[in-house]
């Protein structure tokens, strides 16, 4: 039976029916997520639609086709959980998009044909409308001698504005670019200059991405210490060797982040030490766009986050609570979902090699949205202790299913190709599942060689109508800007109060929103997440404009004690902004000027504020 087609005031208008006149929300999913043919005309009209097509296509792989039709559509429906944006996107479309949100691309060699060879496997990617990782620590620092026409490198760095550049061409209509996270390791002689590239973003000419420097245990110990620091790199004719204080260092990323937000930090021994696949030829060797799945090279990140407000019962009393029993079964049915994913998407990958190794670890990323909103609802503040100790205890909960999900999915369909039980359960990681688990996995094996990750949610939760990720709530009124539009935007919870508690009903503490919030107890209630994610968080403190140089590098030195995998800075007038709070004097609810939320570019919407890898 042929579809039925809609124009787009059609849809738009069935769309803002469905979400009860909220437009943003409705834009969201007309523009990015509801399918088209390939005429452009308008093939599903609302969120159910979608979760119709979704539960169809990726119940394909299943013997029992129609049970897990119905139970991906139980999953799905009200937004319980909700998949990744490209696979909303390409699931089912008639378009060659592929599901899997970003790659991990190496450059293959220091020369010529190693930089050639990434952009066009960058470029690939992008066309599919995947982001992509890649470190640059490869190529030679500026100075180095070379055997070309030339007499010295021009240096790793010069290298980022030609990789911005393809970035920045290769984008997609209906406002989607390419994007690229670009990473260095600290010891690198480049690195000076690679932190200052993004201090003025008004000039610099890396606009089209995020940059994060990979940070050692040995450099924290050199700061801690004012040691001197060693910069080395070799090349075949030389070995290059300069010696600089780490402080001058450590103090060049602080102030950067401080200027522009950028770059971002990842401590790359806690992930490395974390890391669950360090054997096989698995290793990490670095991260997706937004930092939070550390892979392999040409490794791909595979998403979906659980709503965790959509499983609180009596919301705003005394009595609220988590529907335990509905969040594990959500759980067990999510991690088979993004299972399936691998398996639908396998076609779909721009490269081979992305192909091949997706399916040599099946390597899923199930995380949160609506965190804050949750806390809200079960009376907590964001930054208090009885927060930390809820997130320990539902990350736990949610650690201790997955693994279990993904025991009883090996037990059915096999392990991921590259599983050796004895290997992978020296990974230190393992050793936090209960003892069952680990023998269960002993005995037979994981579907999945990594299960969890949290990213930035962006759009996906502004569909559903909750916080992105583990964020605090930004703000509780403000104007987005999407594409040339702003919207003027109440955070759903307010209303969700008023209606339980009347519309003159004052607001409680809870509704703390992201100034409001200590961030060295932001950086401590991630710490908590991150003890039971066995990928990474995608994380992003956000400080007022009159935050001092010295808090961030409290907030850096914090996060890398606590056991965080990395963190990003966010201060108020260090970039341009897509969300603007309202003035507090327009509206009886709005909160003190806050800066925007952390919003990677590219996992959701294009923003000015990077979110990335924690």
């Amino acid at each position: 039976m042929p579809r039925a087609r809609w124009t787009l005031e059609q849809a738009y208008r069935q769309a803002l029916d469905f979400f009860g006149g909220d437009d943003l929300r409705a834009e969201v999913f007309v523009h990015r997520y509801a399918l088209r043919d390939l005429e452009g005309r308008w093939l599903e009209a609302t969120p159910e639609m979608l979760w119709q097509r979704l539960a169809q296509h990726l119940a394909r792989p299943e013997k029992d086709r129609g049970r897990w039709q119905q139970r991906f559509f139980a999953l799905l429906a009200e937004f319980r959980f909700v998949p990744g944006g490209r696979i909303l996107f390409a699931t089912g479309n008639p378009r060659r998009a592929t599901l899997f949100n970003c790659y991990f691309i190496p450059i293959a060699s220091d020369s010529v044909y190693g930089i050639t060879r990434w952009m066009f496997e960058a470029s690939k990617t992008y066309s599919a409308g995947g982001g992509v990782g890649t470190n640059i620590d490869v190529l030679r620092p500026r100075g180095a001698r070379v055997r070309n026409a030339g007499l010295e490198s021009s240096g790793s760095v010069s290298f980022m504005e030609v990789f911005s550049t393809l970035t920045g061409v290769m984008g997609i209509s209906g406002g989607r670019r390419g994007a690229l996270m670009i990473t260095t390791r600290v010891d690198h002689p480049d690195i000076l200059e690679f932190i200052r590239c993004k201090s003025d973003p008004a000039r610099s000419r890396v606009r089209n991405a995020n940059i994060s420097v990979r940070v050692s245990d040995a450099f924290m110990h050199a700061v801690d210490a004012d040691a001197p620091w060693h910069l080395r790199f070799t090349t075949p004719h030389e070995t290059l060797v300069r010696q600089v204080p780490a402080r001058q260092v450590w103090d060049a990323l602080v102030e950067a982040a401080w200027l522009s937000a950028e770059p971002g930090l990842l401590f790359w021994d806690t992930i490395q030490r974390f890391s669950t696949t360090q054997y096989h030829g698995m290793e990490v060797q670095g991260v997706n766009v937004c930092g939070e799945v550390p892979m392999e090279p040409y490794g791909a990140c595979n998403l979906g986050s659980l709503n965790l407000a959509a499983f609180v019962r009596q919301p705003f009393t005394p009595q609220a609570d988590v529907d335990w029993e509905a969040l594990e079964t959500a759980v067990h049915d999510a991690v088979r979902f993004l299972d399936n994913v691998i398996d639908v998407g396998a076609p779909r990958h721009p490269l081979r090699l992305q192909r091949l190794e997706s399916e040599k670890t099946r390597r899923i990323g199930l995380g949160v949205m609506g965190l804050a909103d949750a806390l809200v609802m079960l009376g907590h503040r964001y930054d208090g202790e009885a927060a930390r100790r809820w997130v320990e205890t539902c990350f736990a909960f949610l650690k201790r299913h997955a693994y279990a999900a993904s025991i009883e999915l090996a037990r059915e369909k096999g392990s991921f190709p590259a599983f050796a039980a004895e290997a992978h359960l020296r990974q230190p990681f393992l050793h936090t599942l209960p003892a069952e688990l680990q023998r269960a996995i002993r005995r037979y094996g994981l579907r999945n060689a990594a299960l969890l990750s949290v990213a930035p949610t962006g759009s996906i939760s502004i569909l559903a109508g909750v916080s992105s990720g583990i964020e605090p709530i930004f703000a509780l009124q403000y104007l987005r800007h999407v594409a040339d539009k702003a919207y003027r935007v109440w955070h759903p919870l307010v209303q969700r109060y008023r209606a339980v508690h009347g519309e003159e009903a004052p607001l409680p503490e809870t509704f703390v929103t992201a100034h409001q919030v200590d961030p060295l107890a932001r950086v401590a209630l991630q710490a908590c997440a991150q003890a039971h994610v066995d990928q990474s968080i995608s994380s992003t403190i956000n400080l007022p404009e009159a935050t001092p140089v010295a808090t961030v590098a409290r907030i850096f030195r914090a996060a890398w004690q606590q056991g965080c995998k990395g963190i990003t800075v966010f201060r108020e007038g260090s970039r341009s902004a897509i969300v603007e709070p309202l003035d507090a004097a327009a509206t009886a609810f709005a909160t003190e000027k806050a800066s925007p939320v952390g919003v990677c570019t590219f996992c959701e919407l294009p923003p000015a504020a990077p979110g990335k890898g924690a």
